[in-house]
């Protein structure tokens, strides 16, 4: 599975109602692109064009981390920045500690690479529990924890202020790296929190984001703070990828400083919050006994069914009646969370994917 897989996408989105800051957006990346003369003919320096990352500093200073434009590096998506960071700080056969639950996309990227694993609990509402990694840390020679410590998927988790500052305090006691997962930093619409980089003193923290989930997955550009690594990791971008797109990036760059992303941001948080709280009132409705998560940020929310409820069985049943879910399992590799769901509110709430998600109730028996 990518990480732009959506098997939590119910049927009736409008594939046609094109946001205007995404018009804008395409606007921009073609001027770049006509503005381009014979340097079309050249490849882009292996970090990236200078402008997109100061655009990218300048966010990053809003949340708490003053970065420098020789600090960042652009990739082609955030599965990419995190595939850099664990080249550049594991060797085969080394443990990675990650999040229970946590993203399925670290968990191929750690079995495509040989790296063992080892999942620390984490709780639905504050995120990786500190503890639980202060304990496994007695027990493994961990080399890397991959955290999203906001707005985590799937269960739209954050952590607080002194679990952060606790983990890279764990992280320069025991010589780890941290690999911070924040591609739903920026979507909070009650408060953006600032990132695991604001905490970082000691340059452990390797900071991985993208544009996929805020603004476009069709544009692949992302990001990486690499810390004490990033020499390294921009030696890996050289030899995996070579360069980025050169114009699309000086487009973005461009709708970054004429403030366009900021007021699409404004906006997109507010429709996620409607939809967040359109999907809350919908499973309300629901006769069967449930708990969800309701998360200030994130395009998801986390749903834990009664116990006797399997959702790979749900998930075959309800795929024959043209619904698509996706199933806690997912999220784990020791079999937990079966039955739990992750469920998307970053589509409208049209009438066809409201009544696929009234159907899924039936379909539990």
């Amino acid at each position: 599975m990518s990480r732009s897989a959506a098997f939590d996408l119910l049927p009736g989105s409008d594939k046609n109602d094109v946001p205007a800051g995404i018009v804008q957006l395409n606007r921009s990346i073609s001027r770049a692109l006509r503005r381009q003369r014979g340097d079309f003919q050249y490849y882009d320096e292996p970090a990236g064009d200078p402008s997109l990352r100061q655009q990218i500093a300048l966010r990053a200073a809003k949340r708490g981390w003053q970065a420098e434009v020789d600090e960042l590096c652009i990739t082609s998506g955030c599965q990419q920045s995190l595939f850099l960071a664990l080249m550049a700080v594991c060797q085969k056969g080394d443990v990675v500690a990650v999040e229970a639950p946590g993203f399925y996309g670290v968990l191929q990227l750690l079995e495509q690479l040989g790296l063992q694993v080892v999942e620390i609990p984490a709780s639905a509402e504050t995120g990786l529990d500190v503890g639980a990694f202060e304990q496994t840390l007695q027990r493994w020679d961990i080399k890397a924890c991959v955290v999203s410590p906001s707005f985590a998927t799937p269960t739209g988790a954050s952590m607080p202020l002194h679990a952060r500052a606790h983990l890279i305090e764990l992280a320069e006691r025991h010589d780890l790296a941290i690999i911070e997962d924040d591609i739903y930093g920026e979507s909070g619409w009650l408060v953006v929190p600032d990132t695991l980089k604001a905490v970082d003193h000691s340059n452990r923290v390797i900071h991985c984001s993208s544009l996929s989930k805020v603004l476009s997955r069709d544009l692949r550009l992302g990001w990486i703070s690499g810390g004490r690594w990033h020499d390294d990791i921009v030696r890996l971008k050289l030899t995996s990828q070579l360069a980025s797109s050169r114009f699309i990036q000086r487009g973005v760059a461009d709708f970054f400083a004429d403030g366009g992303y900021a007021a699409y941001l404004r906006r997109y948080r507010q429709q996620l919050q409607r939809q967040r709280d359109q999907l809350l009132d919908l499973l309300g409705t629901w006769s069967v006994p449930i708990r969800a998560t309701s998360p200030a940020g994130g395009l998801a929310l986390w749903l834990e069914l009664p116990e006797q409820v399997d959702t790979i069985k749900l998930y075959n049943r309800a795929l024959d009646e043209g619904v698509v879910i996706t199933p806690g399992e997912l999220f784990s590799m020791s079999g937990k969370f079966s039955n739990c769901l992750r469920l998307s509110f970053a589509h409208p709430w049209t009438s066809a994917r409201a009544e696929a998600l009234m159907r899924l109730p039936g379909l539990m028996a």
